[in-house]
């Protein structure tokens, strides 16, 4: 009996770092402990960083051997959208699943393709 798994790589090394933003400023967390005859003490002030591009599901799915996989869709601060489209599919005990990104016109950003040495590394 074969055993079949499938494997999900998604994006290459330059295209997670290029919709990994850098951290922007969000907003100040105050942690206060209030103690239960109402005393209260004031611990730290703690700035939270968010990322400035934005991760969203698309929509749209690859639909695998036993699960449906979201494709996502990459929103940068000045409007640009980036999507992830399934770029290969190979076969090593299940299918293994590479994904690139695709700009708003449906062009591959050539970056963001697995080569053909890292897909079959």
């Amino acid at each position: 009996m074969d055993i079949h798994n499938e494997r999900f790589v998604g994006l290459n090394k330059w295209a997670l770092d290029f919709v990994k933003s850098d951290s922007a400023f969000f907003r100040f967390e105050a942690r206060t402990h209030i103690y239960p005859k109402g005393q209260q003490e004031r611990l730290n002030i703690l700035p939270i960083y968010n990322s400035s591009i934005k991760k969203e599901e698309s929509g749209t799915f690859y639909h695998g051997m036993w699960n449906k996989r979201p494709l996502y869709k990459y929103i940068f601060p000045d409007g640009r959208m980036y999507f992830e489209k399934l770029q290969e599919a190979i076969w090593s005990s299940g299918p293994v699943l590479f994904t690139a990104l695709v700009d708003e016109s449906g062009r591959w950003v050539p970056e963001s393709l697995w080569t053909e040495e890292g897909i079959k590394a």
